[in-house]
């Protein structure tokens, strides 16, 4: 999860055609194992179906030259559930689980969106330190999971990700020269963000194996997505994203 989110921030940082490439690589990692970590039929053509979602949506905000540098993104989103229920038409198995099947593709393409919506904040310098701050804040959230494993520390571990995602993001506001209490409030609510999709996701048998908890900590980073949107659009008029 760390690694992740210093490859998104450091994405940020440079360009947002870099920061888009990164986010396509993370959906190709979601698109590689959501199948088997939530136990899918047709796990071939599910990661296909994602793969293609995920390059079509990131293609359509990084290619998209006018403000608010989203506008294709539904039209992406649309047609890569077309090819989810195409997907459905196609399969020669009998179907089975097939409303679990198209519902959880879908949530796997609106994951991947979320994460789309950081790509127009790293076109400004402060947008792009907003991104460093709020995946700051969900890494940071992440290092508290490890408290779990002692039963006294348990009740407290939503707080203390809260804490740690509120700190995380002040500390890159503080290096990076960026108004600290904007940019806590952002880390803190990705912590939570980061920290309630882990809590949902870890208790799946197949978190026993590598490739579902690799899946689990890329979502759980793309899910802060519309926590950045969201304050820059509502505190940081210097983002531009309007």
């Amino acid at each position: 999860m760390c690694c992740a989110a210093a490859v998104v921030a450091l994405g940020a940082m440079a360009s947002p055609d870099v920061l888009a490439l990164a986010l396509w690589i993370g959906g190709a990692v979601l698109a590689w194992g959501w199948a088997g970590m939530l136990a899918l039929p047709a796990p071939r053509g599910t990661s296909v179906v994602l793969l293609i979602g995920s390059l079509a949506v990131v293609l359509s905000a990084s290619l998209d030259n006018e403000r608010p540098w989203l506008t294709w993104v539904a039209e992406a989103l649309a047609i890569a559930v077309v090819v989810a229920f195409l997907h459905q038409l196609l399969r020669v198995d009998g179907r089975p689980r097939i409303v679990e099947s198209v519902s959880s593709v879908v949530l796997g393409l609106g994951l991947i969106t979320c994460g789309v919506l950081l790509i127009p904040l790293a076109g400004t310098v402060q947008g792009a330190a907003l991104v460093a701050a709020t995946v700051a804040g969900a890494a940071g959230s992440a290092l508290t999971d490890t408290l779990g494993r002692w039963a006294a520390v348990r009740p407290w571990l939503v707080p203390l990700a809260l804490a740690a995602g509120g700190v995380g993001a002040t500390v890159v506001a503080l290096v990076l020269d960026e108004p600290w209490s904007i940019f806590m409030l952002a880390g803190v609510v990705a912590g939570a963000v980061s920290h309630a999709t882990r809590s949902v996701l870890r208790i799946l048998p197949t978190m026993a194996h590598a490739r579902p908890r690799l899946v689990m900590a890329i979502t759980s980073l793309l899910v802060t997505g519309p926590v950045a949107y969201a304050v820059a659009l509502a505190l940081l008029p210097a983002t531009a994203l309007t």
